[in-house]
């Protein structure tokens, strides 16, 4: 049991207790004293903040942080509502009339017969009627208080033109050298063969291009993303194909790469078509297609996005949709944290997206890291940054933390060519220059170094300087600035601009970093928590940017969308909204009886109530305490006692005393349980039949012990785990805390923690299961590693009519990979068979199924792909007594950039947000498609995000309540919301959906050897295959419980 073979718990060793005691008494048993009397204030029950790593790190806007605002005053705009000179404007009337004729249409047999082409979709157990598959919407929704509210779109005005999309490939095949000025040394090698041309270089070839083609045809009207597309207003004339562009290497050089454009296409796009469509919702094609219209949006947002990218030395373009202003209009504030020179900057989305009766622009706020820029001399010194002796390793893990983001940085140097010209020429840094790596004997580079120096300054490195004479010294850079451009170098490390085979040395002084350079890494918890400050905006701000800054970096008024017809409305759209009926909460009180509670603003306490079905009894049960140092506060057992008569009081079933090994030494080392005191702990615990173990972290895990438990609790040893920190359980009358705990605990130990009392319509007659999927993809990965890294897949499906326990599974597949393999068969047979276990041998007769997390131009690959699968674990299990299940499969999407905001201080939320329960499905959609927008949760700040919710197959609900359908599915979205099992709030995304998406981070939790949980530099490499990871299947013995939670 001990790792010493002896006393002094699990390799921990024997530890005195010290002042401790006595705190950690007044901090415990006190507590005792002072009673669990929720009737003198109550608590709130769980937050769903971050899991039970002990703190976590939010649930960011599914439910809050519940962190508060970390000491900032409180901002003044949350009691503001945005509006135009005073006011704002009615939904338009004529759109929601159209509308209305649409719906009425579709639901006209005339308009269904003319609406309801057969959908070609293979598939051999699909068996879905074409009325079925992308179903029209029934009807806009019409229960709730309505509202109006403002969208983040403008409207778009199009002419009926033909746009004629190209597709670019750039490829250079050779170079001109310089004929005067420059030395030999400054001039390229001669290039052999072709080259792909990449990176900035591709932004100027694709820049050259289009004056090229100008030049020629000067009446050309044309736009490109400066990669792979251009668009053309005119079908290009080509007098000859490819087009040969002479690119000069820099600003007044004479060399020059000579580059090819090949130009294919055109694939034409005629707005006239796409215009007919959204002002009836009918184009004749079949609604099996979707999205519409992909070419023509695809080419809409080449030509929007031109004006910002053409301004490269004032505007960054992050991907395909984010421009961020930098200069003289940039937004940026720092993120030094760790010795790492990262900024925040803040910048706009923009997308054109099909409405009804109306073109739409998608603009919105958006937040990314960037590197900081700047004179590389004036970061050192702000982080303190010096050169670097080989025994100095403090020092060098600072120094490496800062070189981290070096590399491939792009920065001007400022020069002297031959001829004496002063240039400032655009290089990238290879990295600090580094004694280790251009020592080594593969290297020919013929420097010296100072002894002792890994990251040397000018002074410490000298290369051989060829003089006048012939003769060959060796020199210092620090003395070889002072004698050629009489420059006094300060004492900074060295940069190397060439390659670690031929290195060029640079002193920081001349050397600056060009603003605007994203970085695409994982951030430590001190920057996600210094981003989050800054990107937590409330609503009328980010309205106020929207409608200002962000017209002026997108280039919105600028007049150069008018060449090819578009025009952008100056104002943001309203729309009309509503907002839902909140339901009553159920619990039981001390007599088991129900007693209901009604949430306030999406949430409520638990105050005098118990859940309403405790789990299985925690008869044997154990905590350990896991020290940093060595004056940590442990939790005794009498804390743990109190903790266990806390929950006994909530109506959770578990034994007061825990189970001590006979020294009864309750701890380890944070070091040794990295090492085997974990693996010793649960081996003592197995031997003892522990059902329940409390980890308690004297700290934030800031080095993945998280996943390491987690790991070995699920996958090894098969025992549900929480992970809590002393200091929340040390403080005094911290119900909240306890309760979120408790919470988990019960959801582990199979109970239910409430109810609604108004059971949804669907689901009270115990025969529709819900299910939730989710795939989760490997992003930020270590370089070289990300390929390899697994996705992962999260499955979760309710057992019963209480909706409050959801098991989950989870599996690998292919790194990258959306669409499910045929595992989804096996996986979904197991859910089938979960339900028959908890309803008397029966299967259920409807499936509403919540799909997370895939794209618009992936629903129909859903119903290609998927929804076989699905069928087919159905025919597998159904008895032909039963016959086949209704199914509904709808995709809930939560990563998108619809925003609403509240028109009036009457009709927002005391943190200046659209109310809780509000719900968009016109204005901003497509009436002929049912989706809506559902923000159902109260956000305690910045600016909520709704879910989407599109339906993509229905069997269910248009038969069951017909014109009534989308109130059905609307209000069981939203009440579903409210049975979130780990908060007492509503939450802003389904439960099912969310539910596997937390199980899909746990079973990344699962592979620690894959996924990097810690929060310093270094990150786990992948081992290769992951064929370790392959069979880290949850333990028999948790795979029917929410072990995730």
């Amino acid at each position: 049991m001990s790792d010493r073979g002896g006393r002094g718990g699990f390799g921990g060793g024997g530890r005195g207790r010290g002042r401790g005691g006595s705190d950690r008494g007044r901090g415990g048993s006190d507590r005792g004293r002072g009673g669990f009397d929720r009737g003198r204030g109550g608590y709130r029950g769980g937050r769903g903040d971050g899991g039970d790593r002990g703190g976590g790190r939010g649930g960011g806007d599914r439910g809050g942080r519940g962190g508060g605002f970390r000491g900032r005053p409180r901002d003044t705009t949350m009691a503001l509502a945005f509006n135009v000179n005073g006011s704002f404007p009615a939904a338009d009337t004529a759109i929601m009339e159209l509308e209305d004729r649409v719906i009425r249409a579709h639901a006209s047999g005339a308009g269904l017969a003319s609406q309801m082409s057969q959908v070609s979709i293979s598939g051999p157990t699909l068996q879905a009627k074409s009325s079925d598959v992308f179903p029209v919407r029934p009807a806009f929704g019409s229960n709730g208080q309505p509202v109006t509210v403002w969208a983040n779109y403008f409207a778009i005005k199009a002419k009926p033109v033909t746009l004629f999309k190209y597709t670019l490939d750039f490829v250079q095949v050779g170079s001109e050298t310089a004929d005067s000025g420059e030395s030999a040394g400054d001039r390229a090698p001669a290039m052999s063969g072709t080259r792909e041309v990449k990176g900035q270089k591709l932004y100027f070839a694709a820049r050259e291009l289009i004056a090229t083609l100008k030049a020629e045809d000067p009446s050309l009207v044309l736009a490109t993303e400066f990669k792979s597309q251009l668009v053309s207003l005119q079908k290009l004339k080509l007098a000859t194909n490819p087009v040969r562009l002479r690119l000069p290497v820099e600003p007044n050089s004479s060399r020059a790469d000579i580059i090819e454009a090949k130009i294919h296409g055109p694939a034409e796009a005629p707005l006239e078509a796409l215009l007919g469509f959204i002002a009836t919702m009918n184009d004749g094609s079949g609604d099996g297609v979707y999205p519409k219209y992909p070419e023509a949006v695809d080419a809409l947002n080449v030509i929007l996005g031109y004006g910002p990218r053409s301004r490269l030395h004032d505007i960054s373009a992050v991907g395909s949709s984010r421009f961020f202003p930098f200069g003289a209009d940039e937004a940026t504030s720092n993120l030094f944290q760790d010795w790492r020179q990262l900024i925040a900057a803040r910048g706009f989305f923009q997308s054109a997206r099909l409405g009804t009766g109306r073109l739409l622009l998608n603009a919105n706020v958006s937040h990314g890291v960037f590197k900081a820029s700047g004179r590389l001399d004036q970061l050192f010194e702000r982080f303190h940054i010096q050169p670097v002796q080989s025994s100095d390793h403090q020092s060098k893990r600072r120094i490496k933390s800062f070189a981290k983001f070096l590399p491939k940085t792009r920065v001007w140097v400022d020069m002297k060519i031959s001829n004496g010209q002063q240039v400032r020429r655009t290089k990238a840094i290879h990295g600090l220059v580094s004694q280790s790596e251009l020592s080594r004997p593969s290297l020919d580079n013929k420097l010296k170094f100072a002894p002792n120096f890994e990251y040397p300054g000018p002074k410490h490195v000298q290369f051989p300087l060829k003089e006048a004479s012939g003769r060959v010294r060796y020199i210092t850079v620090f003395d070889y600035f002072r004698e050629k451009y009489r420059m006094t170098l300060k004492d900074l490390p060295l940069l190397n601009l060439g390659k670690a085979e031929k290195p060029t040395l640079y002193p920081a002084e001349l050397i600056e970093i060009q603003p605007g350079q994203a970085v695409k890494a994982k951030l430590t918890m001190g920057e996600t928590t210094a981003m989050l400050d800054v990107a937590c905006r409330t609503p009328y701000s980010n309205a106020l940017s929207i409608s200002g800054d962000g017209r002026k970096t997108l280039g919105l008024d600028d007049g150069g969308l008018s060449g090819f017809g578009l025009t952008v409305d100056k104002t943001l759209l309203t729309v009309q909204a509503r907002v839902l009926k909140v339901p009553t909460i159920s619990y039981v009180n001390n007599q088991q009886k129900r007693t209901d509670v009604g949430p306030s603003n999406g949430s409520w306490n638990m105050r005098n109530v118990r859940v309403i079905k405790p789990g299985t009894m925690i008869e044997r049960w154990t905590f350990l305490n896991i020290m940093k140092r060595s004056d940590s506060p442990l939790i005794e057992v009498q804390t743990m006692k109190d903790f266990a008569k806390f929950l006994n009081t909530m109506g959770i079933r578990i034994k007061e005393a825990p189970i001590t090994p006979g020294d009864g030494k309750m701890f380890t080392t944070w070091d040794r349980a990295m090492d085997d005191g974990l693996e010793n702990f649960f081996k003592w615990a197995t031997s003892q039949k522990m059902q329940y173990v409390i980890i308690v972290l004297t700290e934030k895990d800031s080095q993945g012990i998280y996943p390491k438990i987690k790991s070995l609790a699920d996958c090894v040893f098969g025992i549900h785990t929480s992970i809590v920190t002393s200091k929340h359980l040390l403080k005094p009358n911290n119900f909240m805390y306890y309760a979120n705990v408790g919470l988990k605990i019960n959801l582990k130990m199979g109970g239910v923690n409430h109810r609604l009392r108004d059971e949804l319509g669907l689901l009270k007659e115990g025969k529709t299961m819900v299910a939730g999927y989710d795939v989760t993809h490997p992003t930020n990965m270590p370089s070289g590693s990300g390929k390899d890294a697994p996705s992962l897949v999260g499955l979760v499906a309710s057992v019963d009519s209480d909706c409050g326990q959801w098991p989950a599974v989870s599996w690998e597949q292919s790194s990258k990979q959306e669409m499910l393999s045929d595992r989804l068969v096996e996986a979904f047979k197991s859910r089938l068979d979960l339900w028959q276990k908890h309803n008397k041998g029966q299967y259920p007769d409807n499936i509403v199924i919540f799909r997370d997390g895939v794209s618009e131009g992936q629903f129909a690959q859903v119903l290609e792909k998927e929804l076989p699968s699905i069928r087919e674990a159905c025919r597998a299990k159904y008895p032909a007594s039963q016959g086949k299940p209704k199914l509904s499969i709808i995709v809930s999407v939560k990563r998108h950039q619809t925003r609403f905001f509240p028109t009036s201080t009457e009709a927002m939320s005391d943190s200046g947000n659209v109310r809780n329960g509000t719900v968009v499905d016109r204005g901003v959609t497509q009436a002929r498609y049912w989706d809506f927008f559902l923000t159902a949760h109260h956000a305690l700040k910045g600016t909520a995000r709704p879910a989407h919710y599109t339906v993509i197959l229905d069997e269910i609900f248009r038969i069951k309540y017909k014109a009534a359908a989308a109130n059905e599915l609307e209000r069981m979205t939203h009440e579903l919301c409210y049975l979130y099992g780990r908060a007492t709030k509503a939450v802003s995304i389904c439960p099912p959906a969310y539910y596997a998406d937390i199980v899909c981070e746990r079973a990344r939790a699962h592979r620690p050897e894959i996924f990097d949980f810690s929060d310093s530099e270094s990150v786990s490499t992948v081992s290769r295959g992951s064929s370790g990871s392959a069979s880290r299947q949850v333990h028999e013995a948790l795979k029917d419980s929410m072990y995730y939670i």
